[in-house]
């Protein structure tokens, strides 16, 4: 993606994401940052905002209360202009989040991003 290769390297996060679906579970996981993460940032950050929607709601189903997650569909939904349903998660992100020591403008630390919104720069 870094080289340039947009779609190869979506094909190449969408196959990542199969095969981590795949893995028994483990603790800690075997690799550490969830590739729907990456795959919803980096759609986010082409804004193909109604794809990573659906990212995130199946990253969403195992674990309802992942702040990283939850982060991200708040901006899909926001930057799609469903301001209501993206309000109402950003406050679950909130709560979900309201321990950490860490202000977040992504759903994955590999793509850094600005937060949609109020013009806030973090959450």
């Amino acid at each position: 993606m870094r080289q340039g290769k947009f779609y190869e390297g979506l094909a190449q996060l969408r196959t990542a994401v199969e095969a981590n679906d795949k893995l028994k579970y483990d603790e800690p996981p075997g690799w550490m940052i969830p590739v729907r993460h990456s795959l919803g940032a980096t759609l986010m950050a082409h804004q193909r905002y109604a794809e990573a929607e659906r990212v995130y709601r199946k990253d969403l189903t195992p674990l309802p209360n992942n702040g990283w997650a939850l982060f991200g569909l708040s901006e899909a939904l926001l930057l799609q202009g469903k301001n209501s349903e993206g309000l109402a998660l950003r406050n679950d992100f909130k709560q979900a989040w309201n321990r950490a020591d860490l202000t977040i403008t992504s759903s994955c630390l590999c793509q850094p991003g600005p937060a949609a919104g109020s013009g806030e720069k973090g959450l």
